[in-house]
């Protein structure tokens, strides 16, 4: 099965910010190039969802996901 891939410029759409933001996230390992300068469209997707929750929510989202993360390391 073929990974769809997105390049900077369709990523920075997706998660609704620059291009050059994109690249600081590559750069911190929260998303990673798979083929040249593409990134993985799943893994895109599942930091856009993320993204817009924390948008949606603001603070709230971010301390629920880090409690789940504390109770899934124990």
């Amino acid at each position: 099965m073929l990974r769809q891939l997105l390049s900077i410029t369709q990523t920075a759409e997706r998660l609704r910010v620059r291009p050059e933001y994109v690249r600081e996230l590559v750069a911190k390992q929260r998303l990673s190039f798979t083929h040249g300068e593409q990134l993985d469209a799943a893994q895109v997707e599942k930091l856009a969802r993320l993204m817009e929750k924390l948008r949606q929510n603001g603070i709230a989202t971010l301390v629920e996901i880090t409690a789940a993360g504390d109770k899934l390391d124990s």
